[in-house]
């Protein structure tokens, strides 16, 4: 979170030295754009240009801005620039996403086409073109393509889901559950692969299996709904600190916990001496075992608020777990001088290895 603030200030220490610089207001762009400021990134991307036309990327970057605000000819005007000055699949990928906006697949599955010619590993093509071939009820033609994008990248879990759902509108059961099952071992959040693999085991006979992931996906409704309306919420009004962290404990209760330490990064790069936020964020890191993040969060806080027990805490039990002891100590120490009675605090450093 901090590093968004520390970045944007270097940025704007660079610009003093180098107003000329056009990189410095692409790197902007790329930051506004993470924490979905999409206005400034735009303001960042013209500037750009008007320093170097020919900056590879800044064209591409801005259609996307004027796509997320719904404008897709200007986008599609940006994007045909891009691709004037750099033939390439990145800039042929995006007019299709406007020209499948526009109602236009045809054009859509050309570009997409000449994408994969030009680089037979593009993954995200090859996905693009199976959901217009789905659209257009030509699912063998759509499992073939995810099939392709999907042995590129097999770790991709959008793209697990995507083709269990079409073998499942295929009628291809059995290889549909593997995908999905696969899906739901990572992400058992996931409505609509709670959905789909029930429907799957329904029309298998597998009655009982189906009864509950139905039943799993009907639990989940009430909060999806939930997190698309913060979801909603934060893109219209970015700079709005509390809905972040709002969106942000929507999807940690839901166990979506990469998607909650985004939201809670995006919080902080708002406020940054968000203590409480910033700990919880900490906490998210250790969830998903990342102590050395959670390290330097808990570190953070102790220097500017010491007396915070909780963070010492927590710091102490971070380095506990990673072996690091002599660290933990000092860490419990500092917990037990701002809260000398605490009996969890003793207990910790009482388990701790005898110094040699």
């Amino acid at each position: 979170a901090r590093a968004f603030n520390a970045a944007l200030a270097l940025t704007d220490s660079a610009e003093r030295y180098a107003p000329q610089l056009a990189d410095v207001f692409f790197l902007r762009g790329l930051i506004h754009t993470e924490v979905r400021r999409y206005d400034l990134a735009e303001e960042d991307y013209k500037k750009v240009l008007a320093l170097d036309p020919f900056y590879q990327g800044a064209w591409l970057n801005l259609g996307s801005t004027a796509l997320r605000a719904g404008d897709a000819r200007k986008a599609l005007a940006c994007y045909e620039k891009e691709l004037a000055n750099y033939p390439g699949p990145a800039a042929l990928h995006q007019m299709g996403r406007v020209y499948a906006k526009l109602g236009k697949p045809d054009s859509a599955r050309y570009v997409y086409e000449q994408a994969v010619k030009i680089d037979s590993t593009f993954t995200v093509a090859y996905l693009r073109l199976a959901e217009l071939f789905k659209e257009e009820g030509e699912l063998q033609k759509a499992v073939q393509y995810a099939r392709r994008g999907l042995r590129l990248e097999p770790d991709n879990l959008n793209y697990r889901y995507f083709l269990g759902s079409l073998l499942v509108s295929n009628g291809e059961l059995q290889d549909a559950s593997v995908e999905l099952e696969a899906v739901l071992q990572k992400r058992p959040w996931h409505y609509w692969a709670n959905y789909n693999l029930g429907q799957a085991f329904v029309r298998m006979g597998r009655e009982r299996e189906a009864q509950r992931y139905l039943a799993k996906a009907e639990s989940l409704q009430v909060e999806l709904k939930n997190i698309q309306d913060w979801e909603n919420l934060v893109e219209n009004n970015p700079d709005q600190l509390m809905l972040w962290v709002n969106y942000g404990e929507a999807l940690r209760r839901a166990g979506r916990l990469e998607e909650a330490i985004e939201a809670f990064q995006i919080a902080l790069s708002i406020e940054p001496r968000f203590v409480a936020l910033e700990n919880n964020l900490a906490n998210l890191f250790i969830m998903t075992g990342d102590t050395a993040k959670a390290i330097i969060h808990y570190q953070s806080i102790v220097e500017r608020v010491p007396v915070l027990t909780e963070a010492w805490l927590n710091l102490g039990v971070t380095y506990a777990n990673s072996r690091r002891f002599e660290q933990a100590r000092e860490a419990w120490e500092n917990a037990l001088k701002h809260a000398p009675n605490d009996s969890t605090i003793k207990a910790y450093l009482a388990r701790l290895p005898r110094k040699s």
